[in-house]
């Protein structure tokens, strides 16, 4: 706890002069120990706790006799795993059942991780077993946790209903990496369908992702509610981190539901969903395209990847990119994998977290990033070597993946009414894009400057040289 304390503040210390401090922490306090803690805590400051064996009511009586208030007890789970997917409100019916919905879906890292714990899962659940439980507390009024003091004032202005008795808020930590967000989902207890969603940063780096998803839905409504977005609701900056709160959308993952037989329905309707976002973008020429997007990821591209990439293959590459053409502007997701894809009670798509967003951005680029996630998913295709085996056979029309591939591409370039020549740079432009997304982790995962065998094992530059190969008839 120590050390991850020390990687959030400014200062860490093991003893305080009093009221000197913002955050105070430890695992398993005796009396003396929460005195010292209230002692040290600022007007306002949050007193994190850890307790094993003791249970919710425990910890809350030790936190409130010893002068907090605002005590707020969490359960995470999965119990006992390095890093926790969710961390459960204590007596939040709606928010538990919400994440037993979510460990019956097909497939996914969450239900692998319950896979084993059986009975032990739904007793967890309806708190019916004990594990650690992590518990919040705060000095004084001016220390109701920010999120949940947002909501409640906010709650009549955001048009979400009658005000509840209880508002839950549900912890989603399950991001891979530092730069995933913390997402908080509210409930309307006892109903098991979160109400709102609000998001904020891990760390200083993510904040910008926030701050671009808060533009892109306040863009998108202004130009007409698409079906399936979610509504932004506001933003709040604290001491400047960015919260965003949003409408919940409520659905399955399409992964969940997506096979060999479902695949070009759903497929299909997702392509009319693109075109419905695509519609109506501002014409711009070549010239614009050159300037703003392709020169600027061909220089990246090349920068990065060019002592892993054959020079021949290289320089057809860049001449094919460079002959974009006029092409009107286009709103992208750019991060369009079935995993941001929800299927509603209804059967309509909705889609999810626009932190990458580009509101002029360019069109057909989520549709060949999605086919190509969605043919991995159909094919089975966990790793970068069956992925791009699976990618070059959805190249092909005449195998069951290509001939999806091909009916989605044909029906979006017609509602657009776009010239299918005008397709060739467009399907080498999406992976210099997204390669930049590989750099970025395998710089993350190596510290720094990632060694040349890193970069050519990134799956974007396999599916770029598969391309290449494809349109210059190798």
């Amino acid at each position: 706890m120590a050390e991850a304390v020390a990687s959030i503040a400014d200062e860490v210390v093991t003893t305080s002069a009093g009221r000197d401090c913002d955050l105070a922490v430890a695992a398993n306090p005796d009396p003396d120990t929460l005195a010292a803690l209230y002692a040290a805590l600022e007007p306002g400051g949050t007193c994190y706790t850890e307790w094993d064996g003791i249970g919710a009511a425990g910890a809350r009586r030790a936190l409130l006799g010893a002068g907090f208030d605002h005590v707020s007890c969490y359960r995470r789970w999965p119990f006992g795993a390095d890093t926790p997917l969710y961390w459960i409100p204590e007596n939040a019916t709606g928010a538990a059942g919400y994440v037993r919905a979510r460990s019956r879906l097909p497939g996914g890292r969450l239900r692998r991780l319950l896979g084993s714990a059986g009975a032990a899962t739904s007793r967890l659940l309806r708190g019916q077993v004990g594990s650690t439980i992590s518990v919040f507390a705060h000095l004084g009024d001016a220390g109701v946790p920010a999120p949940a003091a947002w909501l409640r004032e906010q709650w009549p202005v955001w048009d979400l209903g009658p005000a509840p008795d209880q508002v839950s808020l549900l912890l989603a930590t399950g991001g891979p990496r530092s730069v995933s967000k913390v997402v908080l989902l509210a409930f309307a207890e006892p109903s098991p369908h979160p109400v709102m969603v609000i998001k904020a940063p891990r760390v200083e780096e993510a904040a910008v992702g926030v701050r671009r998803e808060s533009a892109a839905l306040e863009y998108l409504e202004r130009r007409g509610p698409l079906p399936g977005t979610p509504r932004r609701l506001g933003l709040r900056e604290i001491a400047g981190v960015p919260l965003l709160a949003e409408s919940a959308v409520l659905g399955r993952p399409l992964d969940t539901v997506l096979t060999r037989d479902s695949w070009k329905g759903w497929s299909l309707a997702l392509t009319d969903w693109l075109a419905l976002l695509g519609r109506g973008g501002p014409a711009r020429g070549a010239d614009h395209w050159r300037d703003t997007i392709v020169e600027p990821a061909l220089r990246r591209f090349i920068d990065t990847f060019e002592p892993v990439v054959d020079p021949g293959l290289l320089r057809e590459g860049e001449a094919m990119v460079r002959a974009i053409g006029d092409l009107p502007a286009a709103p992208e997701q750019r991060d369009l994998g079935p995993w941001n894809v929800l299927v509603t009670p209804s059967g309509e798509l909705g889609v999810l977290d626009w932190e990458s967003a580009e509101m002029e951005g360019l069109p057909v680029l989520d549709l060949l990033y999605y086919l190509a996630y969605a043919s991995f998913h159909v094919d089975r295709a966990r790793d970068r070597a069956s992925r791009i085996t699976s990618f070059r056979h959805s190249l092909n029309p005449s195998s069951a993946t290509g001939a999806v591939r091909r009916e989605c591409l044909e029906r979006y370039l017609a509602a657009l009414r776009l010239d299918p020549a005008q397709l060739e740079p467009l399907r080498l432009l999406v992976w210099l894009i997204h390669a930049q997304s590989d750099v970025r982790h395998a710089t993350s995962d190596a510290g720094g400057t990632p060694a040349r065998e890193q970069l050519g094992r990134s799956l974007f530059l396999g599916l770029w040289i598969e391309e290449v190969r494809c349109l210059a008839g190798r």
